[in-house]
Formats: structure tokens, sequence, C-alpha cells
């Protein structure tokens, strides 16, 4: 088994991307132009469109043009996880010490890491990752690095791969002044103690001397092709390549992002909508520097001005517009809806994440969204805690009535005070019943 990948993982992940290509090419609209394209023509998913490799390497130059215009200096970053961590894939604690385990973060964002660590929880690939993007994190967050970003504009390229073991790596390009470059390093090594990062068994005799290591280099030619080298492969041959490989598998059943980017450059959903108006990210980047720009991910919407040319680009919810000195020149597109999700999906996903990983005797009480849910380890999910029945109105009370899942503890009692009500606003036909006819637990 090689990425932490089995044979039915695989599988898994083609099928995955067969049914998507097949749904994309199945589905499709009429162009401007009265041309039908399908949607799998204009996807930019990294696992099935040609046309990702292109948007990617116009980021990555794009990054690069603009941070040399601001004089700044690349490094080239290596980042490795303590061995200690490695371990905990397989659960060995064995290594695991205090110094590793007060590292580890403890919050919504990056996960309960360090309670998993203390109960004894075997780490996942997942999990891994997140320590990872909170050693990044911190490093970012700290004294060093925010005192140069108040007077520069830093920018990187983020690109993470897995060790044979499937355990994340990353190396990454940061954009800095060149006389941040040390107190940056001192930081870097803080931020990211482990061993491998601060040996210097794979750089020159030349960059030993000057101070680098594995994981900090500042005198490395063509840092770029070096990040990109180890992104590419990661990406399914399209033209070429009809089943995808162990390590693009990796990223698919692990959901691993390949590159993140500073916000330096143009978002990339941004870019993503403004693609059919124009899909140059570094024209849209020196927009977003120079010029005036909004937009709004909750309400769909874009807006970036070029003064010099006096054209604005617009999208709102699915219409696309170009002006040219306040005239109307091109527009196409269809309305569409905003939809807002009551309940945040990544929450309900950490929450229950969190939950399933202790076998819990008794059911216990979560807040979610300001709305209450009942957790249960026999049935490994969320069920929103009953309602108050005498305090309904009759509509409501005759749909929740009919709504209630027999499944959920306790839910017969609770089903009883329910009818009862119903029994005694005349909702129903019946006789008041003894609560002690619903006392019997479904499921314990």
């Amino acid at each position: 088994m090689i990425y932490n990948i089995t044979e039915d993982d695989l599988k898994n992940c083609q099928s995955k991307i067969d049914n998507q290509k097949k749904y994309l090419s199945s589905q499709g609209f009429l162009t401007s132009n009265g041309e039908y394209k399908s949607y799998l023509d204009v996807s930019m998913s990294a696992n099935i469109s040609d046309r990702y490799y292109a948007q990617l390497l116009n980021k990555v130059n794009t990054l690069q043009q603009t941070m040399t215009n601001e004089n700044l200096v690349p490094v080239f970053l290596t980042i490795t996880l303590d061995g200690a961590y490695h371990h905990l894939l397989n659960g060995d604690f064995s290594k695991l010490k205090d110094k590793h385990i007060q590292r580890l973060p403890n919050n919504d964002r990056f996960g309960t890491l360090k309670d998993y660590a203390l109960s004894g929880v075997s780490f996942t690939v997942k999990d891994l990752y997140k320590l990872l993007r909170y050693q990044w994190s911190c490093f970012q967050m700290s004294r060093v690095y925010k005192d140069i970003k108040k007077n520069h504009n830093i920018g990187y390229l983020f690109a993470v791969e897995p060790h044979k073991s499937g355990v994340p790596h990353a190396h990454a390009i940061i954009y800095v002044p060149e006389n941040s470059i040390r107190d940056l390093k001192k930081v870097f090594d803080i931020s990211f103690p482990a061993k491998q990062n601060k040996k210097t068994n794979q750089i020159s005799y030349d960059q030993k001397k000057n101070g680098e290591t594995n994981g900090f280099q500042w005198t490395l030619s063509n840092p770029v092709g070096y990040v990109l080298k180890y992104a590419m492969k990661s990406f399914l041959d399209v033209k070429n390549q009809t089943h995808i490989d162990e390590l693009q598998a990796w990223y698919i059943k692990y959901k691993i992002i390949r590159i993140t980017t500073s916000q330096s450059l143009v978002p990339q959903w941004v870019y993503n909508k403004i693609y059919p108006l124009n899909n140059d990210w570094l024209y849209l980047s020196t927009l977003k520097q120079e010029y005036s720009c909004s937009w709004s991910k909750e309400d769909n919407y874009i807006e970036l001005i070029d003064t010099y040319k006096g054209q604005v680009l617009k999208y709102n919810n699915g219409i696309y517009q170009r002006f040219i000195d306040n005239k109307l020149v091109e527009e196409f597109g269809q309305k569409k809806e905003v939809h807002i999700k009551k309940v945040s999906y990544d929450k309900r996903k950490f929450i229950l994440r969190s939950l399933q990983r202790n076998k819990l005797e008794k059911p216990i009480k979560v807040i979610l969204d300001n709305k209450h849910y009942y957790f249960y380890s026999s049935k490994n999910k969320l069920f929103e805690v009953p309602k108050i029945p005498s305090k309904m109105q009759d509509y409501e009370l005759f749909n929740y009535h009919y709504s209630l899942d027999p499944e959920i503890v306790e839910n017969l009692t609770h089903f009883g005070i329910t009818q009862n009500e119903m029994i005694k606003r005349g909702l129903i036909d019946g006789e008041i019943q003894s609560l002690n006819d619903f006392n019997t637990k479904i499921g314990v």
C-alpha cells in the first residue's frame, strides 16, 4: 500500500471521477454566440480538465511577476512534520512527548488534535494535513512575519504532497524583502521544528556556508520550477491517462488542496467566475492592486474597474457585463438565485467527526448554528432536540407530528406527548394515553 491508499480506495476515487465526468458531459448550455458547450468543456477541475494546468501556470506566473515588480525575493521552503507525528497515523504514541502535544491545535479551524493525542486516538491523513496547515498559520502569525507584512505585499505559493506513508509535507515559495530573510529563518526554525527541515544534506556547499538548510533556501535558482515539479506530478494527464493512480487518489480521498496562494492575487473563486470576461490573472491582479475592485462570495457579485482603460467588468448572480466608458458593450449569462445555507456543513462535519471518535454511553447535547441537537453513538448522527408541542401552532403541530422519526432514542415518549396534544386540540381522533405506554426505548 502506497500513500495510505488501498485498492478499494483507488476504485472508489476512480468511480467518483467517472461519475463526475459523466454528469458534466450530460449537462450544458448555449453561449452568447449560440454555441452549445457541456459543463465538462468549461470545467476547471484538477482531475478532469486540461484547462486547470493552464490556469495554474497563469496563477503562478502572475504571482512571480507581481512579486518581482515589488522587488521581493523568493525563498524556497520544504516543510516536514516531526517524526513523532508520523507515527500517530498508525496509532503509535511511544515517541510523542509533552513538547509535541503542546504544539498540537485544539480549535474549530484545525481540529481538536491535542485532545485526540491525549485520548490515544489515532490520527488520519487529514488530521496531519490540518497540523501542517496549523504550523503554517503559526508561522504567518509570528511578529516578524506580521512586521514584514505591514510594509510589503508578501506573496506565497504553498503546495502539498504525500510521503510514501501518506503523511503530508509541503513545498512553498514565499516572497519577502531580502533584508528580512535572516530574521524570517529564525521564525521558520521555531514554527517547523522537525530535524529534517534543518538538515543540509540536500543543498550545495555554498548554500551551507550561507546558512541555508533543506527547509529554507533563498539562493536556489528557479524555485518556482521546483514547486511546480512537485505539484504537476499529482495531476491527471487528461489527454493520455484514463485512470487515476495512488498519488492522485490521495488528494481525492483525503480532500487535500494541492496548491494555495496568498491573497496578493485575485482569489481563485473570483478568477473562475470572471473567466468568461477575462482569463489573464496578471491583469486581474493588477486591477486589484492599482484600481478599484469589489466582490462578495455570499452575494455572488464581482466588480473590477480599470480606470486607465475606462473598462468595468461585472458579474452579478450569473449575469456578465462589460462596460467601456460607461457604455454597456457586452452582456450574457442567466440570472441565478442565491441560496443561503442555514446550517454550516463544514461545522456539522467537524462536530460529528469529533463526537464519533468517542464512544458515548449517554446522548449529549450539541449546539450548532443556534439550534440544539442530540448525538447518539449508536446512531452516529445528530438529531435536533424535540420541540415543545404545547407551544406550537395547530398547523406546525400537525406537520411536526407526522415528521417524527421513531428511531430516535426516547422518541416514543415524545411522540406520546405530541399525540396527546393533537388529541387535546381535536386535530386527530383518539383517547389521551399515559406516557408509560410510550416509554419503550428503541435502539439502546
